[in-house]
């Protein structure tokens, strides 16, 4: 039986299919946001978290830079990868793979059933 970490990636993967690409590596990434920033995901969150890992692949990129120093149209290839996070962080996604949303605020992290 998978774990949540790996429910959460396999769904964020049926999405963005990055399993077996040079790209694999942004699921955990991506999964810390569905835990931490769920459905108020941002483009910046999504760069910022795709900064960390681009820093480890390729420190010299172009668009290793600040969020708010890329030009419109980098900062909306973001967008697809906010669209899959909110996706999985969704709350009927989230108790789907056996988590507990808290109702109590927009937190949507995977709690410990």
């Amino acid at each position: 039986m998978k774990n949540y970490i790996q429910q959460i990636y396999d769904e964020l993967d049926k999405i963005l299919k990055m399993r077996s690409t040079p790209y694999e590596g942004l699921l955990e990434t991506y999964g810390l946001l569905v835990m931490t920033v769920g459905v108020d995901c941002t483009n910046q969150h999504i760069h910022d978290a795709w900064s960390i890992w681009q820093n480890k692949t390729q420190p010299d990129h172009r668009s290793l830079r600040p969020f708010n120093e890329l030009t419109k149209e980098v900062q909306d290839l973001d967008e697809p990868y906010r669209q899959a996070v909110i996706k999985v962080a969704q709350p009927t996604a989230i108790k789907k793979m056996g988590g507990v949303v808290n109702t109590t605020n927009t937190d949507t992290r995977v709690g410990e059933v």
